[in-house]
């Protein structure tokens, strides 16, 4: 986890600014960004791709953060197309200050040889389609685009295919409520330890500190990729 929690520390501290700022950013956050627990019945983990990736069923730190934006804020080509929304939304999570600093980070200090054809730069995560089998960051794989979600494979390495000690899975959605005219977007995430034996009624590995950030650093994603879609 060493890797996980100094990328997210440089996160928080490039996005907050310093001590001074934190409790007003976490404060904002709060009262913009909902994050609550996903229940095991929710149909992320009854996809194909969560089984892929968690075979043995191990268990998860499991969450989701919501954001909600009235359509009128939203860019004109967006309020009819979930798609292109879903797209423009992702684009903002990976290519905006909140995952910025994380990914100079990685550019600066886990870049090894074989990682050539990955991106690196927000500004090629601005404009990508994120289409099955993009790799940026030596963090980070798409590995599914269903339109209106698309899953990313984050914990590890996408040189490392297998299972994973550190392992998880973003899914990145936007739905368009006429009726309430209003869109909805969604960041699920869920962390695990792929390679661990499974052992019925254990909890998840995530410690306690990782997990705090965790739920912060998500909501500042979030938070960064909403300025990708208003108008």
């Amino acid at each position: 986890m060493g890797i996980i929690r100094t990328a997210l520390l440089t996160s928080a501290w490039g996005v907050t600014g310093g001590v001074a700022s934190v409790g007003v950013g976490m404060a904002y956050l709060a009262a913009t960004t909902t994050l609550v627990d996903l229940t095991k019945n929710d149909p992320f983990f009854k996809t194909k791709t969560y089984a892929k990736y968690n075979p043995k069923g191990n268990p998860a730190l499991q969450d989701v953060v919501i954001k909600r934006v009235p359509l009128r804020k939203i860019r004109p080509d967006l309020r009819d197309n979930e798609e292109a929304l879903t797209l423009e939304f992702c684009r903002g999570v990976w290519s905006r200050w909140g995952f910025w600093p994380q990914s100079k980070f990685h550019e600066r200090y886990d870049k090894p040889p074989g990682t050539e054809n990955y991106l690196w730069h927000t500004s090629d995560l601005a404009v990508a389609k994120y289409e099955t089998g993009l790799k940026f960051s030596n963090h980070f794989e798409v590995v599914n685009n269903e339109g209106n979600e698309i899953t990313v494979r984050c914990g590890g390495s996408p040189m490392e295919p297998g299972l994973r000690n550190s392992d998880g899975l973003v899914a990145l959605s936007a739905r368009i409520d006429k009726e309430a005219q209003q869109a909805e977007f969604r960041l699920k995430s869920a962390l695990f330890s792929s390679a661990a034996p499974y052992v019925e009624g254990a909890e998840h590995p995530i410690p306690p500190k990782i997990k705090f950030l965790h739920e912060w650093y998500v909501r500042i994603l979030v938070a960064s990729a909403i300025r990708n879609v208003k108008s």
